[in-house]
């Protein structure tokens, strides 16, 4: 597979969020572990740019015990669009697409992807322009080094080892969806 880096001109991954697990649950904003949070909200008031942090996930046993992720979700009303992308620049980043006013500060999650965790083992977001037009297989992590670290430090800090996983319903997403309304929900 040839070296990762941003695909001419694109900016999805930083513009579009997914429905995750599922639809009832709303779109997901970029994972921050509990010590970027403070770091992110720093970095916003600094650069007076709004932003607004959810739980996502939790460990416990009749109720979310102990926070283990936040959520930074995108400013549009459908959950897209991350606020420290500098959509009113004419100034773009090295592969021509939209800059991060953060990017030498940016989130672990941030820094790992394409890579993420599709349950047992790494793999490449099928939803990357990169990933679309040069991976053969999904499985495949060669040049992603620094994207597979960043993720294993990820998965580390998440590692529940309690009885429930909790899961923060965001009710974000296209209108007329039907979603769960915002709050906690214990995984199957």
């Amino acid at each position: 597979m040839k070296k990762f880096s941003c695909v001419q001109g694109c900016s999805d991954c930083c513009i579009y969020r997914e429905y995750y697990p599922s639809v009832e649950f709303g779109k997901i904003g970029v994972l921050l572990l509990p010590e970027e949070k403070t770091a992110i909200e720093r970095l916003a008031k600094k650069m007076n740019i709004k932003v607004k942090i959810v739980p996502r996930l939790a460990v416990g046993k009749e109720f979310p015990e102990k926070l283990i992720g936040y959520q930074m979700m995108g400013k549009n009303d459908d959950g897209d669009l991350c606020p420290f992308l500098d959509v009113g620049s004419s100034e773009r980043s090295p592969h021509g697409g939209l800059s991060c006013r953060i990017y030498s500060e940016r989130p672990l999650a941030c820094r790992a992807y394409p890579v993420i965790d599709a349950g047992k083992a790494a793999t490449l977001d099928g939803h990357c322009q990169f990933c679309k037009k040069f991976s053969t297989t999904k499985a495949e992590t060669d040049g992603l080094q620094q994207e597979i670290e960043a993720l294993a430090r990820i998965k580390g800090s998440v590692t529940a080892g309690k009885i429930h996983v909790w899961r923060y319903a965001t009710a974000t997403g296209k209108a007329g969806d039907v979603m769960l309304p915002e709050g906690w929900t214990a995984e199957s």
